[in-house]
């Protein structure tokens, strides 16, 4: 008899839920919720099972998009038809069985009396509601980032340290001796042409690559200030890809760019600030960590325009409490890129690769437009204010505009 509370590998579009149901589950014939073959799947009632389907919801939806009593859809249609958590055929109306669904939801209800289950409500009957994890930022981050934008950096620099001791196990990355990763450098070390050339052809030219030296991390005396340095102080930039490590430099059309390929020398620890696996956070206050997380990642990573260099301040205070709470390094997601970047603080740990050069020439930059909510002259200005001036609302801004 098929259990009907089952859902399988191919049933969930998260990935962190398809690789439980994969490491967990056992092979089936038919997966009896979404009707796929020869899949791995794994009972909904299941108490991980629920709990990550739970912590999925209160990551990526706030309970306005899901509590019908404030305005809502209702919770079974957005995990039914959105495609964050579970993944179904749109033309089913009801892909989500009664048996399945009652599990993840009624078993434990919106208000389970446990510190260790997941509530998917806030008490909205008394004005609190749940935020999203993702893009609702920490009180407590907020607060130090202004102060922090307000004051010397040795001055907040201990409430950083603590702040990241309590996030340290959920941030740990080991780097092992021998991963690679990519470095660019705008401009070549040299441009060649043939001594013969044929009457009427143009040259063709061909290009020696900076490497060695002249693409590793500057010299300390050559050292500028960069997103987790400050002046005179050297530290070794790469990414995970070529193309993220050009982008990274934001060259013109026309610049030729030097890539070269870096290995680590030594096994590394790393802050992580790229990616995290919901897996680790089984809670309502292990889901208030990853809020923490996520809103220094979106400080760490957010683009910093030229006019707007003094917000290096505050992403090279948390590269300095990093480093002193014994981290090698950090990885954050790349603004402009679709990979990720890594910044080194240790001196040696990272070599060149001899032969690993290329050369590549920026043939044209794409610009993307997005449509921003504007105002006309004639504003009521008891409901609008001005905030251009005030440092966090430039970065708050500023996160804003990446996502």
């Amino acid at each position: 008899m098929v259990d009907k509370t089952h859902i399988c590998e191919l049933c969930a579009s998260d990935n962190e839920l398809r690789l439980e149901i994969q490491e967990r589950g056992v092979r089936a014939k038919l997966c009896p919720t979404c009707k796929r073959k020869g899949v791995r799947t794994l009972s909904a009632e299941d108490r991980r099972v629920k709990q990550i389907v739970r912590a999925l919801i209160r990551v990526n939806y706030s309970e306005w998009h899901y509590n019908d009593h404030i305005g809502g859809s209702s919770l079974y249609n957005l995990m039914s038809k959105g495609e964050v958590v579970f993944s179904f055929d749109k033309d089913i109306d009801f892909p989500l069985p009664d048996e399945v669904w009652g599990a993840i939801e009624q078993d434990l209800g919106w208000y389970p009396e446990s510190e260790e289950d997941i509530a998917l409500g806030g008490g909205y009957w008394d004005g609190s509601i749940l935020d999203a994890i993702r893009g609702n930022h920490s009180g407590f981050v907020n607060g130090l980032v202004n102060k922090a934008l307000q004051n010397n950096h040795f001055e907040v620099e201990p409430a950083v340290r603590e702040k990241l001791k309590t996030l340290s196990s959920y941030l740990v990355q080991a780097i092992p001796a021998g991963a690679e990763y990519f470095r660019g450098r705008v401009g070549v070390s040299s441009r060649l042409s043939p001594v013969f050339i044929e009457p009427g052809y143009p040259p063709e030219y061909k290009y020696q690559a900076y490497q060695s030296a002249d693409i590793d991390r500057p010299p300390l005396h050559l050292a500028t200030e960069g997103r987790f340095n400050r002046t005179r102080v050297s530290v070794l930039y790469l990414a995970s890809d070529s193309s993220t490590a050009v982008s990274e430099l934001r060259p013109d059309p026309g610049h030729l760019v030097s890539i070269s390929k870096f290995r680590s020398v030594r096994d590394l620890k790393i802050a992580n600030f790229a990616s995290f696996d919901v897996r680790n956070f089984l809670s309502d206050s292990k889901l208030e960590q990853l809020r923490e997380i996520l809103s220094i990642a979106d400080i760490l990573s957010v683009p910093v325009q030229p006019e707007h260099r003094y917000l290096y301040s505050l992403t090279q205070l948390f590269g300095d409490a990093l480093r002193l709470e014994g981290f090698d390094g950090l990885t954050f997601k790349s603004s402009v890129g679709e990979g990720v970047n890594l910044t080194c603080f240790v001196a040696d740990a990272f070599i060149p690769i001899a032969g690993s050069e290329a050369v590549y020439e920026i043939s044209s930059l794409r610009y993307e437009l997005r449509s921003m909510p504007v105002i006309g002259e004639s504003y009521d200005e008891f409901e609008y204010q001005s905030d251009e001036n005030s440092p966090l609302s430039t970065l708050l801004h500023s996160i804003a505009k990446k996502r």
